[in-house]
């Protein structure tokens, strides 16, 4: 498993041209983690392409964050869902085989 990497939010936020405000409320919606390194809130790399995409939608649908929080929690239902139809159908697969 290899090493994690950490975004300063303050830095992620000048370079997006958004609000901390924002980041914090995503957190507080449990749609994405920070982590305190220090004094300074950090955000793990591989929680940045959600991070994104959820500025993409507040920007350009402008979506506030609770309906972020409910799009998050659908999405990840929809993912659940399509892995558990995989699986089922490897099984049934196996069955007709």
């Amino acid at each position: 498993m290899g090493a994690t990497n950490f975004i300063k939010i303050r830095e992620f936020c000048i370079t997006y041209g958004i609000t901390e405000s924002f980041v914090f409320d995503l957190q507080e919606y449990e749609v994405i983690q920070l982590i305190l390194i220090g004094d300074e809130p950090h955000l793990a790399e591989q929680e940045l392409p959600l991070l994104e995409k959820m500025i993409r939608m507040h920007q350009e649908l402008e979506i506030n964050p609770q309906g972020l929080q409910a799009i998050y929690h659908l999405l990840e239902k929809v993912n659940t869902l399509q892995e558990e139809v995989t699986v089922l159908k490897r099984r049934l697969n196996r069955f007709e085989d």
